[in-house]
């Protein structure tokens, strides 16, 4: 598909979805402004920035549910200060190499290194990219994990293709095209005056039909609903 071509399929897709997304937002705003808060980690607090970028490893080409469940067995290494096994992460649906992944992430990585530095959000979005086991889709996760209030990026996955693109399954994304998708979001973020990532958040709520997720998963937050 031509480059230039993509931008009125892109709102094609999206135009008859909207009325029902901007009522969806309109009545949810405050809290999912609630769950952001609830949800942004302190930048001294090594264990809140590395579970965050962990989960983002965990949860690509995973369910939900196995990656919460793996989440919370590498925590409970971490706690104990032992490698995580491939094996039992398998158990998860998962590759084992999300072993090494995570491993890499708790005992060989620098937390502040994993924070945005005055860098761009592309920037900021693309140095998480050296973060092994992260792909364009679950760096830019990782940094709205990180920064949920402020974040001005998407992660367009599954879900959101579908919505945007009509696509019936995952596809990876040029760069361009990618953030093509991420701008039609913006522009939504910016009529409700939150960040990208909280307009994408409710979006995917609202595509999945379940209804809004608090996204209460990591340490230190209140255990709720399952996002």
């Amino acid at each position: 598909m031509k480059q230039l071509d993509l931008e009125p399929i892109v709102r094609q897709a999206f135009a008859h979805r909207r009325k029902a997304i901007n009522a969806y937002i309109g009545a949810n705003r405050e809290k999912y402004i609630a769950f952001a808060t609830m949800l942004t980690p302190s930048e001294t607090d090594e264990k809140a920035i590395l579970s965050r970028v962990a989960f983002a490893v965990l949860s690509a080409n995973a369910s939900l549910e196995d990656a919460i469940k793996a989440l919370g067995y590498c925590l409970e290494r971490y706690a104990q200060v032992e490698n995580v096994e491939s094996d039992v992460l398998r158990t998860y649906h998962m590759i084992g190499a999300k072993a090494d992944w995570v491993n890499r992430l708790w005992y060989r990585t620098n937390f502040e290194d994993l924070l945005r530095q005055g860098d761009s959000w592309n920037d900021y979005r693309l140095r998480l990219r050296l973060v092994k086991g992260l792909g364009l889709t679950k760096a830019s996760f990782a940094a709205c994990l990180l920064y949920p209030l402020e974040a001005d990026l998407a992660c367009v996955d599954t879900w959101m293709q579908k919505v945007f693109l009509g696509n019936p399954s995952f596809k990876t994304l040029k760069l361009v095209n990618y953030r093509r998708v991420e701008s039609q979001i913006r522009r939504i973020a910016r009529t409700f005056r939150v960040s990208t990532f909280l307009a994408q958040w409710m979006i995917w709520d609202h595509a999945r039909r379940r209804g809004p997720s608090n996204h209460a998963i990591f340490p230190g937050s209140h255990k709720g609903e399952l996002p």
